[in-house]
């Protein structure tokens, strides 16, 4: 490959992993951090007049007039923007907690005795062969991962050990040289799904000031956001295993099919195929 073809590729890439954090960002802080802002602007409207909420919002908006509005919308967007950051690393933080309290989501299981049980232990071998640090890092990688070195410690509220090494190796691979495998919509939802915790909080506390709602009514309503928040921790945390893995399956996935793609016999060509026509309309 030429050196203009690498740079070619080289930025390709750096877009579409650009587009990929813009995307997510966007739609994991800076939506539900607006979410955030207005919730919490209903509540101090609310706290401040408490008996005319309407009048009280009505006189907010005529306040915000001529070139104080760009003012406004710039401050709003960085409050929601810082806002919805904090809630998502709150949120992982949280969930970090909650999955080292779990001992369905640790195992003492290798990760390579898991790819062999899957796939066999030559397709492992084959793959490993040619990805010696991803070897090393799977040798003795568990999920019960040791404590974290401060220099190590990743994002997320994931835990430093070989799992997350083996992990990022895999997919860093995925997303130079083939995206298609790479597991970033598991990211992406994560993300997601993580950040809508903040948002269920106060948008629930907003339900009850506003709604003026009966006490059975309130429990009710605490009790729903409860149900809902245990529903998408359960699935945070399984999206989290099935990230790592998916990683891993995938890049010994796409070895096995570079391998299969070179073993395949050729296709004719075209003009071998034009060559035999002739000859057998010529025999005719």
């Amino acid at each position: 490959m030429d050196p203009l073809t690498v740079v070619g590729a080289g930025r390709t890439a750096s877009g579409k992993r650009f587009a990929f954090y813009l995307s997510v960002q966007l739609s994991s802080v800076l939506v539900p951090g607006l979410v955030a802002v207005t919730c919490l602007t209903a509540l101090v409207l609310r706290a401040e007049r408490p008996r005319d909420f309407g009048s009280a919002v009505s006189r907010a908006a005529q306040s915000v007039r001529g070139p104080a509005v760009i003012l406004v919308d710039v401050s709003w967007l960085a409050a929601a923007y810082v806002l919805g950051y904090v809630g998502r690393e709150v949120a992982f933080r949280l969930l970090g907690i909650v999955e080292r309290l779990s001992a369905r989501h640790r195992t003492t299981l290798p990760l390579c005795r898991e790819l062999e049980g899957v796939y066999g232990q030559e397709a492992v071998r084959r793959c490993l062969l040619v990805h010696p640090l991803l070897a090393h890092f799977l040798r003795s990688a568990t999920y019960d991962s040791p404590g974290s070195e401060a220099l190590r410690l990743p994002g997320g509220a994931l835990r430093v050990g070989q799992v997350y090494e083996a992990f990022t190796y895999a997919k860093s691979w995925l997303r130079q040289h083939n995206p298609a495998l790479a597991p970033d919509p598991l990211e992406a939802e994560i993300n997601i799904l993580v950040s809508t915790l903040m948002p269920l909080i106060l948008g629930t506390w907003v339900l009850i000031s506003l709604a003026s709602l009966s006490a059975a009514a309130a429990s009710a309503a605490v009790g729903a956001a409860v149900a809902v928040a245990g529903v998408v921790i359960a699935q945070v945390l399984r999206l989290r295993r099935n990230e790592c893995w998916e990683a891993l399956r995938n890049l010994l996935e796409d070895h096995e099919m570079r391998l299969a793609a070179v073993r395949l016999p050729a296709a004719p060509s075209s003009a071998a195929c034009s060559g035999d026509d002739a000859q057998g309309d010529s025999a005719a």
